[in-house]
């Protein structure tokens, strides 16, 4: 995910302290493609704390985890399990997984209403009149990667809700 917000004096700075104070941060990223999509003055950031921002809501996970465990039954069921072993795995296999799932997000705090109250803060920053995120699921190198966004602005009143729906590629900005 990235944030964007008109640069000034100790803009990266003060964008950093906004978001690690939310448990994010702000590192500053040049990618021609989105910046393409700015207006003079903008600046990108980089508001990953960890690899990515996968399984989080804005960008939920798209791993099919039921499929690949009936695929996993399926080759328990033909080396021999009986029906009550592979019930147990299942068992242990869906808290395993839960248990995954809270650690990755542990020190990641994440909600579309967190999002959106880092973006009206740093919209209280002076000097700032607008601010966005852009979600986009990369599969190369974030500042090289060719990306065609859709710019939508918005008032900061109806920023959450349309943050609730934001769409691949879509830059949605507040002001």
């Amino acid at each position: 995910m990235l944030l964007h917000r008109p640069r000034g004096p100790g803009f990266g700075r003060r964008d950093d302290g906004v978001l690690r104070r939310h448990g994010r941060q702000a590192k500053p990223i040049s990618n021609a493609s989105i910046g393409g999509a700015l207006v003079p003055g903008e600046a990108q950031f980089l508001t990953t704390v960890g690899h990515c921002d996968c399984g989080t809501a804005l960008a939920p996970t798209v791993i099919d985890r039921a499929g690949k465990r009936t695929e996993q039954v399926a080759k328990l069921a033909k080396k021999g399990w009986s029906q009550a072993k592979i019930d147990r795995w299942l068992s242990d296999r869906v808290k395993a997984d839960d248990r995954a799932d809270e650690r990755r997000h542990a020190n990641t705090p994440d909600s579309v209403d967190l999002w959106s109250r880092i973006i009206a803060d740093l919209l209280a920053t002076p000097g700032v009149q607008h601010a966005g995120l852009l979600l986009h699921f990369y599969s190369g190198h974030v500042e090289d990667e060719v990306i065609e966004p859709s710019r939508e602005t918005v008032p900061i009143r109806d920023f959450e809700a349309r943050l609730a729906n934001i769409r691949e590629d879509q830059l949605l900005m507040a002001a």
